[in-house]
């Protein structure tokens, strides 16, 4: 047994959890950016959260239907 270590056995994490997007943590500093006296409520952070899942996954789909047209695997800024 290793130096420094107990006989208890050592609890192993579990890194197989589905990860869920979320954004909140950028919408929180961006909104202390604009308004650092303004706070936000767990309903408007879901709804906002809801609204940028949206919008990222509407980006998404524009972009492969783009690499889709040009019948290349990925798209750049030309």
């Amino acid at each position: 047994m290793p130096r420094g270590r107990s006989a208890k056995k050592v609890a192993k994490r579990s890194y197989n959890k589905s990860r869920k997007d979320n954004f909140s943590i950028y919408i929180y500093k961006v909104l202390k950016e604009v308004h650092p006296e303004l706070g936000i409520s767990r309903k408007a952070m879901a709804i906002m959260n809801s609204f940028m899942l949206d919008s990222f996954d509407q980006i998404c789909l524009e972009g492969s239907k783009l690499a889709r047209y040009s019948k290349k695997k990925t798209i750049g800024h030309k």
